[in-house]
This record gives C-alpha cells, sequence and structure tokens, in this order.
C-alpha cells in the first residue's frame, strides 16, 4: 500500500508536460487580460489593455498628441500640453503685417506687438469737394498719424493714446482733437426703422457732470475697427450744447454701410472712441436778420444747434426757418424737438415729403406739409432775396448738398452767405 507521499512522489517523477510540437506559439507581446485566460498562477499580472495608438490624424502641428486624443499621462513622458494655437490666415493679417489681436493668439512673447487696425484710406471719390473742414482726406492724415503714434507706443510698451474718460479730471477737456477718448454707451433709443436703416439716438456718459464743451455748429469724429479696418465717421451731437454729464448723438445705420457695422454691434456699457471737436461754423447773435436752414435726413442734426443756440438768447431776434426735406413724414427725425421750436415767435419749419402716400399718413395738427422735392422752384419762392442780412445753412447728403448749391449759386446768392455743414 502506497502511501499518501509515496503518491506524491510518484506524481512529481511522472512527466506532465506537453510536446514541443502541440504548444501554442507564444510571441512577444503581453496577451491582454480581455483576451487571456491565463492568471496569476502562471506568472500573468493581470496587465491592463495597453493604451490605443494615436492615428497620424490626431497629432497636432506641434507634435504631441493632444490631450482629447491621447491617453498617455506624464508617467509616459508626456505632459499632456494643452492644444497650440490655430495658426492665423493670411487674410488676417493687416496691413502692418501684423496679426490684429481680434484674430491672433500670439502675444508679444512671440514678437508680436498685437498692432491696432491702420486706419482705412479713402478713396478720392470720397471727397465731396465742398471745402469741408475737416476734409476726408485730412481726417485720413490725422488718422495715419494717430496709428503711428499708437503703434510706436505699443513697440516701446507704452499705453495707447485712448483714455477712458472716467481717468481725466474734472478740470480738464473732456474731448481732444489730437487723441481719442472712450465714452461708455448709456443708452440707445431708436427713432425709425424700415428695410434699408434705422436711426436711433446714443447716448454716451460724461463723468463728474462736465459738459463735452463743443461750439455750436461743430462735431465730433467716431472711430471703429471694421474687419481689421479702422474707419471712421463725423458726427454732430444732437443734445443742447450746455448738457451737463451725458451727449447724444443721432445716428442712422444702414444695411451695408461700413460704420453701420460696427455701430450695430453696440450695446450699453461698451466704450466707443470720440475725438474732436471739429468745425468752422462761427455764429454771433443778430449777426443776421434770417437764417435758413436747408437740411435733409440726418442733416437736421447741425440745424438743431443753431436753432437752440438762436431761441435760448431771449436777446437774440434772429428769425429762423427750416426746410426739411424726407422721403416720408414717418423719416421726420427728433419731431418733438422741432415741435417745441415751433413754439417760438422766430422759428418755423415745413416738411417736404418726396414719397409720401397722400391719402394714407396723417400729419400733426398744424404741421406745413408739402408733397414735392426741394428744387430750384421752391427754393426761388421760400427764400429771401440774397444779401448780406440773410446766412442760408446746407446740410444733407453729398449729392442733396450739391444740387442746393447748385441753385443756390443760380439764384444769386454768394459764397458769404452760404454755409454747408
Amino acid at each position: 500500500m502506497k502511501t499518501s507521499q509515496g503518491v506524491i512522489d510518484e506524481m512529481e517523477d511522472t512527466d506532465n508536460s506537453v510536446p514541443a510540437d502541440l504548444q501554442p506559439a507564444v510571441n512577444q507581446t503581453t496577451v491582454s487580460p480581455s483576451n487571456c485566460h491565463v492568471t496569476a498562477e502562471t506568472d500573468c499580472d493581470l496587465l491592463p489593455a495597453p493604451p490605443e495608438k494615436p492615428l497620424s490624424s490626431d497629432y497636432p502641428g506641434s507634435g504631441c498628441v493632444s490631450p482629447s486624443n491621447c491617453h498617455v499621462t506624464a508617467e509616459a513622458g508626456c505632459d499632456l500640453l494643452p492644444a497650440p494655437p490655430e495658426n492665423p490666415l493670411s487674410s488676417d493679417y493687416s496691413a502692418s503685417g501684423c496679426v490684429s489681436p481680434s484674430n491672433c493668439h500670439v502675444t508679444a512673447i512671440a514678437g508680436c506687438d498685437l498692432l491696432p487696425a491702420p486706419p482705412e484710406k479713402p478713396l478720392p471719390t470720397d471727397c465731396c469737394g465742398g471745402g469741408c473742414v475737416p476734409c476726408v482726406m485730412d481726417i485720413y492724415e490725422q488718422e495715419l498719424k494717430l496709428w503711428e503714434e499708437e503703434c510706436r507706443a505699443i513697440r516701446e510698451g507704452k499705453p495707447r493714446s485712448t483714455k477712458r474718460n472716467s481717468d481725466a479730471a474734472n478740470d480738464s477737456p473732456v474731448l481732444s482733437a489730437e487723441s481719442y477718448t472712450a465714452f461708455r454707451l448709456e443708452h440707445i433709443q431708436q427713432l425709425t426703422s424700415d428695410t434699408t436703416s434705422d436711426t436711433s439716438v446714443y447716448r454716451f456718459h460724461i463723468p463728474g457732470d462736465r459738459r463735452l464743451g463743443l461750439a455750436v455748429g461743430q462735431h465730433i469724429i467716431l472711430r471703429g475697427t471694421v474687419a481689421g479696418r479702422s474707419v471712421t465717421r463725423q458726427y454732430t451731437p444732437v443734445s443742447p450744447l450746455d448738457a451737463t454729464g451725458y451727449f447724444d448723438v443721432l445716428i442712422k445705420v444702414y444695411q451695408t454701410g461700413v460704420m453701420s457695422q460696427y455701430v450695430r454691434t453696440w450695446q450699453v456699457g461698451d466704450m466707443v472712441e470720440w475725438r474732436g471737436p471739429f468745425g468752422t461754423f462761427t455764429y454771433r447773435a443778430n449777426q443776421y436778420r434770417q437764417v435758413v436752414m436747408v437740411a435733409a435726413g440726418t442733416g437736421i442734426t447741425p440745424m438743431l444747434q443753431v436753432a437752440r443756440c438762436v431761441l435760448g438768447n431771449p436777446e437774440d431776434e434772429t428769425v429762423v426757418k427750416l426746410l426739411y426735406a424726407c422721403r416720408r413724414y414717418g423719416d421726420v427725425l427728433l419731431k418733438h424737438v422741432l415741435d417745441e421750436m415751433a413754439g417760438f415767435w422766430n422759428f418755423s419749419v415745413s416738411y417736404w415729403l418726396s414719397q409720401e402716400d397722400q391719402k394714407s399718413f396723417k400729419p400733426k395738427y398744424g404741421d406745413e406739409i408739402h408733397h414735392c422735392r426741394l428744387d430750384r422752384t421752391v427754393l426761388s419762392a421760400e427764400l429771401p432775396p440774397p444779401g448780406s442780412e440773410v446766412l442760408i445753412l446746407v446740410c444733407g447728403t453729398r449729392s442733396f448738398d450739391s444740387d442746393m448749391l447748385d441753385h443756390l449759386r443760380a439764384l444769386g446768392f454768394p459764397q458769404e452767405c452760404v454755409f454747408k455743414f
């Protein structure tokens, strides 16, 4: 009888090995647990699945696999770097050769100065030839100089010349003609809207209850950036010259206008850049017996300034007559202001509507309405005879201004009796 120990010894002496030709082939690659039945008893560590090898498309330009596509950790020598910055397109580059801040992730550390967009050069046809001060060509030269100074300051590590109005002392000028000041947009009031344009009054805050500092008939310049280009436009504030703590600007936003693209993005709280004042118009109380204003559309804005100046002075007995041309009655801007002025003995306004349906519209009682365009015949009937005691003011679209000036010359009004805003 064999003891248990004997059985064990006999089992150990028995050759239970599998012939080599029947053994499965084993390569050098470790079999993953999901496909292997070998346990730790047979020297298998139950290793986790190996990391998936990334495709070539998973690699960004830097040569390192981004974290979203890579299972390799820092233990494997990968720092899990974030995705590298996107390479800018050629269209993202401004004329200066530097990528503009809105399209560029490269900072000054990488040698990019993030220069502002250069000013847009006006076309020769942008100049009306009417002797505007400043002319659009003059404004471009000023803007180019400002841009060069700003670029130089950025390269030297200095702040841009644009300042926030809140930074200015209470006794310092609110505006500067040589540099831009940023004002906070406080309120937007829409006046008119149609399929081609919207007209609104934009109110900007002036800290410290200060005045904007304009003289009668002066305007200011707005600067904005559109598609990597710096663009400017001139606007006449419609708020009273003695208004404190704010100023209002009336702007007509067109569907296809360049500056309109910038203005359309405005939201309350935005900081908007202005500089000025500009303009050569001067007025002295009782200098003229009568001032006739010939305006179209948004050309009403400088006329309001002059009319307020006359009507706000009890000693000024100048008679003011406004001929206001619009397409339709609903296009009349700031009608409530004109209605208030009509209450003065020395102010009158007539509306000249070129496209109004006479059967459908309902004008305010007492309004003087004419359904025709302003032309030479109308001006001949409405204007007093030419003379040194009469001043004619003109403001509207370029074609309107050109037509009115031609009519006035034909009617015998000398150049010194006519002023075009």
